[in-house]
């Protein structure tokens, strides 16, 4: 018997690298440790490039929490491996394709898949309302949570505070309640600013779209396309915007930039130290505002040899245990928020309006990617195809009835 289920389960493992398919898993989370035996899980981390963590906080924070939760669960040993940065995806493949995965992998790329045949659901031991609204929306698929959430960033407008002429009240202001296209093109047009776009795959528009909806890509109706397109079109019949990104020209406070990642946010602030960077949240095109985020999660797999529920669970209190600490102890170091509902906001050495903006995006948070295989693939498609409509766009070619157009032949 053992020869024919080898096969069959490798069989299913390609089935899922094809398709993204899920067998069900039935687990029982309840099942206990063995006290007379050792747990050894395996934890795969990436070390971060110097625009996310230019002062080197992370790994050894990581070590740092892992050593913890070693010193208080001695019958769990907890294996750390950290990938480079670049080789993150292609190890994570082959291991899936062999079917020996680790137990936890840190997913900073958004490059796992969240319907893998070998990863266990995180909901199979989480109880969501431990979570913000933003570690939910980050987690889930289809109304399950597969990722244990680890921290998260707002994504928005960055602007040179000196050259916007926002003191620090209106900004607050602005950060707390929703402002629309309308209200940005009179602050570009009274401090003679310009918008820069960067759309590269659709990235400014997908924010966009996300901040007015409240939905990632492809899930927008036409009335929606419609109410926030117009908004864009008001800033390019006014000659307010531009579609080449030219960090030099923000940093000297000429330019509003949009579709950025939250690590040039952090380049630019340590480039320009003497002048406070800000990040403005993206206008909406309705009443009800959302705020983009972008985040990274622990993954949990397991095995093609499986190693029995109790091993899933030891996995599933590393991941907990994990998540919730670097929440509390690392994501202020690296300008995040916790995606905890425990967590409280460290507000030390942050600024007032950025403190705000994080907890405005704990309960208004909404990535701007799906979180399925299928969805990804779709996704990157639709991205490459509409960026092309987007170009002739700001450039001024086709109207944002015609790009409305576009975009739902493409979702």
């Amino acid at each position: 018997m053992a020869a024919k289920i080898t096969p069959l389960a490798l069989c299913l493992v390609l089935l899922a690298n094809c398709f993204g398919s899920t067998p069900e898993t039935v687990i029982d989370p309840n099942v206990p440790l063995d006290p007379d035996h050792t747990y050894v899980i395996e934890y795969w981390d990436v070390e971060l490039p110097m625009a996310l963590d230019p002062h080197r906080d992370y790994r050894p924070g990581v070590e740092k929490v892992v050593a913890e939760f070693c010193a208080a669960n001695p019958g769990i040993d907890v294996r750390l491996r950290w990938l480079q940065w670049t080789e993150a995806e292609e190890e994570l493949a082959r291991v899936l394709r062999d079917g020996n995965p680790p137990d936890i992998f840190a997913d900073w790329q958004g490059i796992a898949r969240r319907d893998h045949v070998l990863q266990i659901p995180a909901n199979t031991w989480l109880d969501k309302e431990l979570l913000t609204e933003a570690g939910k929306n980050m987690s889930t698929h289809e109304s399950k949570i597969w990722a244990w959430p680890l921290m998260f960033w707002p994504l928005g407008l960055l602007a040179k505070e000196s050259h916007t002429g926002i003191d620090q009240d209106e900004l607050e202001d602005i950060v707390g309640s929703p402002w629309d296209w309308p209200q940005l093109v009179q602050l570009l047009e009274n401090k003679g600013l310009r918008l820069v776009v960067n759309d590269w795959e659709s990235e400014f528009t997908a924010q966009a779209l996300v901040a007015s909806t409240g939905c990632s890509w492809g899930q927008w109706g036409g009335q929606e396309l419609h109410q926030v397109f117009s908004g864009f079109e008001l800033v390019v019949k006014e000659g307010l915007v531009t579609g080449s990104s030219r960090n030099q020209k923000l940093l000297q406070g000429e330019e509003i930039l949009g579709g950025v990642s939250p690590a040039l946010m952090f380049w630019l602030m340590e480039n320009s130290p003497e002048d406070e960077v800000l990040l403005l949240p993206l206008p909406t095109a309705g009443p009800t505002r959302y705020v983009p985020i972008a985040g990274a999660n622990l993954l949990q797999f397991r095995q093609l040899n499986y190693k029995g529920d109790d091993h899933g669970r030891a996995g599933a209190m590393v991941a907990e245990f994990l998540c919730r600490e670097q929440g509390s102890q690392l994501a202020r170091l690296l300008k995040a928020a916790s995606p905890w509902r425990d967590s409280l906001l460290d507000q030390e050495g942050v600024p007032p309006w950025y403190a705000l903006l994080l907890q405005e995006a704990t309960k208004l948070g909404v990535p701007c990617s799906l979180v399925d295989k299928a969805g990804v693939v779709h996704e990157q498609e639709s991205r490459i195809r509409t960026a092309i409509l987007l170009a002739k766009f700001w450039a001024g070619e086709i109207s944002s009835e015609e790009l409305v157009q576009g975009f739902e032949e493409f979702q």
